[in-house]
């Protein structure tokens, strides 16, 4: 980090050396995002970026490391958000649930139903691979499972969720069926799968 003067008031602003990493790792990011972790090899990461090679390697000691630390950096925003959106107890359960998976239709039809989830993509690619991938996609994936449960747990005290449903695997299941539809959208090309997750989840609340 370095330093300019504006006036009497100093004003740090990111070095040459830190802009350089989180502008490799957001051109990374795209990049990985389309392709996956074995379409993408370090040449294609630095050409995205417009950097040579050697920068990549002042940053990141290997690809797998760079893959860790932007899926990370991905997770971190993403679980804030959702955080926000699922810990607010202002809003009834089923509201705060159906904000949080909205959009997802939206984005991946704006995507041409590519990319779709990250952190699925790459347990679904490399889980069998990698072991720090594997255990990296699954540490994330827990977390967003626990403030899910968190909702529903909420949910389940106020009398909002129907009585025979336990928070707990009624949140994983959500989960995994998010994720699914996710896939299958991918595969139909169309937003049927998130339609008929949403409708579905309404039926778990009075």
């Amino acid at each position: 980090m370095t330093f300019k003067t504006t006036g009497h008031i100093f004003v740090p602003v990111m070095g040459r050396i830190g802009y350089c990493r989180e502008h490799i790792l957001d051109a990374g990011l795209e990049v990985l995002t389309q392709k996956g972790y074995n379409g993408t090899g370090v040449k294609e990461i630095v050409d995205a970026a417009g950097v040579p090679k050697g920068s990549f390697y002042n940053h990141f000691t290997s690809k797998e490391a760079f893959v860790i630390e932007a899926v990370e950096r991905v997770a971190l925003d993403n679980l804030k958000m959702a955080e926000s959106i699922l810990t607010d107890s202002s809003q009834p359960a089923k509201d705060r649930l159906l904000a949080f998976f909205s959009g997802g239709c939206d984005q991946m039809s704006k995507d041409e139903f590519h990319g779709g989830c990250l952190i699925g993509n790459l347990c679904l690619e490399m889980a069998d691979e990698n072991e720090a991938i594997r255990e990296t996609t699954s540490n994330i994936m827990c977390k967003q499972i626990g403030l899910i449960k968190h909702c529903l747990q909420d949910a389940k005290q106020k009398g909002e969720l129907r009585e025979s449903l336990v928070p707990d695997d009624l949140a994983e299941f959500i989960y995994y069926a998010w994720e699914g539809a996710i896939m299958r959208a991918k595969g139909s090309r169309d937003c049927r799968p998130f339609n008929v997750f949403t409708a579905q989840l309404q039926g778990f609340f009075k």
